[in-house]
């Protein structure tokens, strides 16, 4: 930030100068308040966030081409929160649902996807190796929105969170799958280098009632640990 700064202060320095007008008169020009030019450059402890919209007007007044590094905002910090690990993903593993986790989650700090911040947000520790040919591996967390909450309009290429369910409800297997709409409808494919994993799930999987498929969440990232 502060190199950025640095070069918006010389840039309404050259501003100044080049155009031959005092900072209210270029100001003015510019269609700008006086104090965009005057506070920065009379306030060295000012802090001076620089916006591209204002400084390509100071700019097209000036006569001049505004420098590419001051055309672009600044990227904001990330915003980090304390997302639970509500228990593991893994293909093929069907879990009674009194042996899901009941206790209390474990939160991990994670960085909020500011694209969904109304959605509810969590994370799986991935198990098994059914994706592992997207680069998800075993002991990574699955950072996950909800589906619903978010919106979003399911795509080709996107990697979602699938909860299937059998035996009345009592069993539950949560996979990860990559999706794929084609001619034939939406399937959802384990990407893996084993060949265990090759077969697709499709949305209406188990026509006769004993198997109910059911996308929950979209995959934002999937976190690293190294420890």
């Amino acid at each position: 930030m502060a190199d950025t700064t640095d070069d918006a202060r010389a840039f309404l320095t050259r501003a100044l100068e080049v155009s031959g007008l005092k900072p209210f008169a270029l100001a003015k020009r510019a269609g700008v308040a006086p104090t965009t030019i005057t506070r920065p450059l009379n306030d060295p402890d000012f802090k001076f966030t620089p916006k591209p919209a204002t400084l390509r007007k100071i700019a097209e007044a000036a006569g001049l081409e505004l420098p590419q590094a001051l055309a672009v905002a600044p990227a904001s910090a990330p915003t980090f929160n304390e997302l639970p690990v509500i228990g593991p993903v893994q293909a093929g593993a069907w879990l009674m649902l009194d042996e899901t986790p009941q206790d209390e989650p474990i939160l991990v700090s994670a960085m909020v996807d500011r694209r969904y911040p109304h959605a509810r947000q969590w994370l799986r520790e991935v198990r098994g190796d059914s994706m592992n040919a997207r680069g998800i591996t075993p002991g990574d967390l699955a950072h996950i929105v909800d589906v619903t909450d978010a919106g979003v309009n399911l795509n080709s290429g996107m990697i979602v969170e699938v909860t299937r369910t059998r035996d009345g409800g009592s069993l539950r297997e949560i996979t990860l799958k990559e999706v794929e709409i084609g001619p034939e409808g939406m399937r959802l494919w384990p990407r893996s280098t084993n060949p265990r994993w090759v077969d697709p799930l499709v949305l209406d999987d188990g026509n006769s009632g004993e198997v109910e498929v059911q996308i929950t969440g979209l995959l934002l990232q999937a976190i690293k640990r190294f420890l």
